[in-house]
């Protein structure tokens, strides 16, 4: 049985885990463009996967609340999974915005280079998606994480 079926805490743990490795992988690509070896990759991802819980969490409230769908089994993605997904870029984009001021460029002086670095983390956190949805599917409409 996938993970998450019987222990939601651990399907959301591992997703929390995904999300934070990658984040580590992303900020070590960003580190690199803005050539700052000063910092380290764990911390801002570590950053970084806060900001997506925080941020995550308070997306979901609002559309359990507007959403009488996302009462159901399966949540926000059983009624307009589309939807709820394409709900996430303004947030997404500006959870990378967030990132992006508080460690690479805190006078937002390059901001051609920040809407680049933003677009490929907001693709980024998308593909990051990809193992919970996978889950979701696998469990005939069960959000694991």
């Amino acid at each position: 049985m996938p993970t998450g079926i019987n222990t939601p805490g651990l399907g959301y743990t591992t997703f929390c885990a995904i999300k934070f490795a990658g984040y580590t992988a992303a900020a070590h690509f960003l580190s690199m463009s803005y050539n700052r070896d000063d910092l380290a990759s764990w911390k801002v991802g570590a950053v970084r996967t806060l900001i997506g819980m925080v941020a995550g969490a308070a997306y979901f409230g609002l559309w359990f609340l507007i959403d009488p769908s996302a009462r159901q089994p399966g949540g926000p993605l059983s009624g307009f999974p589309y939807l709820y997904l394409a709900g996430l870029l303004p947030v997404r984009i500006a959870e990378w915005w967030l990132l992006i001021w508080l460690f690479y460029d805190r006078k937002l002086r390059q901001p051609a280079k920040g809407w680049r670095m933003v677009g490929l983390g907001t693709m980024w956190s998308y593909v990051l998606d990809a193992p919970a949805i996978v889950g979701f599917i696998a469990t005939a409409g069960f959000w694991v994480c």
